[in-house]
């Protein structure tokens, strides 16, 4: 027999998918144009949007460390260790559903409506993940509410060991509650949109601006890349570490964690790179710009328009 973990990281992903998609079929039975139809229709459209999501996520977070995977080829299908962009995954989602939409018959803008407003739900739940695996970990803190990861921590953690026992940022469930957030947000515009596809724009851009906001206290600089602020590069990092005596291997590993913790506790300045804006932060930028576009663009369409009977 084939020894296959079940990882919390897959199970609560996939917890997700289903939870969206369930609440997809709920929305399309209320908002869809054909009610009897498109909630059956809407399943060919998740396994879609489920590829989008997986394959852009990964995709995107290989593209930013890419030397690290032109030296270990394999890493890039260890999905189960974490390491995902959902920036991503959402951009290459709405390609995929969109395109299966089409050619489904159905009004892609308003399908987007409410499957967007169900994926938030199911990126909520996915986020939850995350936490479990330790990725997209937050910076050390010493906020009331900050979490701390076990020392030693489980196998397969995403989260750097150096850290282990330092209280940090839960940014995972600052994503999470901002999805559910953006959730609850669609929810309450479906019903009371303008124009079809109203939806779409505006949780895009409330989850651009949610995400640049969170991205300040993400603790993981080296995994999202960016713009650095002057003296705080992962170069000045290691100098001033090697001040301290802690070494750094090649690949960016800390080779004395104890000593790391102990500079970290203490207050050390000037032993952690610092993004002045990270890659996520430049796209959300980017997404702003695109959301408010397309508002203005298909509220002016009169064929998108809602009325009483549409």
């Amino acid at each position: 027999m084939i020894d296959v973990p079940l990882r919390s990281f897959g199970l609560l992903l996939g917890l997700g998918f289903l939870t969206a998609v369930w609440m997809g079929a709920r929305l399309a039975a209320r908002y869809g144009s054909d009610p009897k139809r498109d909630p059956e229709r809407l399943y060919d459209v998740a396994w879609w949007v489920l590829i989008g999501v997986v394959a852009g996520a990964r995709l995107a977070f290989v593209l930013i460390n890419l030397p690290h995977y032109l030296e270990h080829p394999l890493d890039v299908v260890k999905i189960w260790e974490g390491g995902l962009v959902m920036y991503g995954g959402l951009i290459l989602a709405l390609v995929l559903g969109g395109w299966k939409v089409k050619r489904l018959g159905m009004p892609l803008w308003r399908t987007a409506d409410y499957g967007l407003t169900a994926g938030f739900l199911g990126q909520a739940i996915g986020r939850l993940g995350c936490l479990a695996v330790g990725d997209d970990y937050g910076a050390p803190t010493s906020v009331p509410w900050a979490i701390t990861f076990p020392d030693p921590l489980p196998r397969g953690s995403a989260f750097p060991p150096e850290l282990a026992g330092v209280p940090v940022h839960p940014t995972q469930l600052y994503l999470a509650l901002a999805a559910f957030g953006l959730f609850l947000l669609g929810l309450w515009l479906l019903p009371r949109k303008r124009f079809h596809g109203q939806v779409v724009a505006v949780l895009l851009v409330a989850y651009a601006v949610s995400r640049f906001v969170i991205e300040a206290f993400r603790g993981d600089a080296l995994a999202r890349r960016g713009l650095f602020r002057a003296g705080a590069t992962p170069e000045d990092a290691i100098a001033r570490l090697a001040e301290h005596g802690v070494r750094v291997d090649p690949a960016g590993r800390i080779m004395d964690p104890d000593r790391y913790r102990e500079l970290l506790l203490q207050g050390v300045e000037g032993i952690r790179p610092e993004l002045l804006l990270s890659t996520s932060q430049m796209i959300s930028i980017a997404v702003v710009v695109f959301g408010l576009g397309l508002y203005l663009v298909l509220g002016r369409r009169p064929e998108l328009r809602v009325t009483p009977d549409a």
